[in-house]
């Protein structure tokens, strides 16, 4: 389940709005857009690129999820509580952002018609796919997992690195190589 900007509002005028009252930044790969434990003020639309959202503790990584072109970058302790962000936001590929201060985008959407839906299905649809993932990790075995994976990124598989494939999914490198293996033998 990807979580794409809700068709409540529509994906043009969202567009239009951060084009409006936005501003475009372009990060390089491994660039950070959020590091963790800094609150992060602003969200952003991807207009291109890609991005990954990593907790990390030492030197083990895990990811979060990953957003794509019409994805929004941000975090919601930090835009509702001024809290630090609980994970690091860094892009997998040059990349350009469109940003606005939370601040910004909350009173300028309230403005709007739309702003409530807009907010109600977008955290609907974040919920369900936090509880998703957790249930995938929690029911699926890891090969399921990749299967499941392969089928959610397949039009940007690509773009994502074995690496972080292997973090997304909680497995190391190798065990991912192993279980590519396997699913190529049984499908060659």
């Amino acid at each position: 389940m990807k979580v794409l900007l809700p068709k409540v509002f529509g994906s043009e005028e969202i567009h239009q709005f951060f084009k409006t009252y936005g501003k475009t930044i372009k990060l390089k790969k491994k660039e950070y857009f959020a590091k963790k434990g800094i609150p992060l003020f602003s969200v952003g639309l991807v207009v291109g690129g890609g991005f990954k959202l990593i907790y990390k503790h030492g030197k083990k990584e895990w990811i979060k999820s990953f957003i794509f072109e019409n994805g929004l970058l941000g975090s919601l302790p930090s835009i509702f509580e001024n809290q630090p962000i609980p994970y690091s936001i860094i892009a997998i590929e040059p990349s350009e952002v469109i940003v606005l201060t939370a601040n910004e985008f909350k009173s300028k959407m309230e403005k709007e018609n739309g702003y409530q839906n807009f907010l109600v299905h977008f955290l609907s649809k974040l919920y369900l796919k936090k509880e998703e993932r957790v249930a995938d990790f929690l029911l699926l075995e890891p090969e399921k997992r990749y299967k499941k994976f392969i089928q959610e990124y397949s039009h940007v598989l690509d773009r994502i690195s074995q690496i972080d494939q292997a973090a997304y999914l909680g497995i190391t490198n190798v065990a991912l190589s192993r279980i590519k293996k396997r699913i190529f033998l049984k499908n060659p």
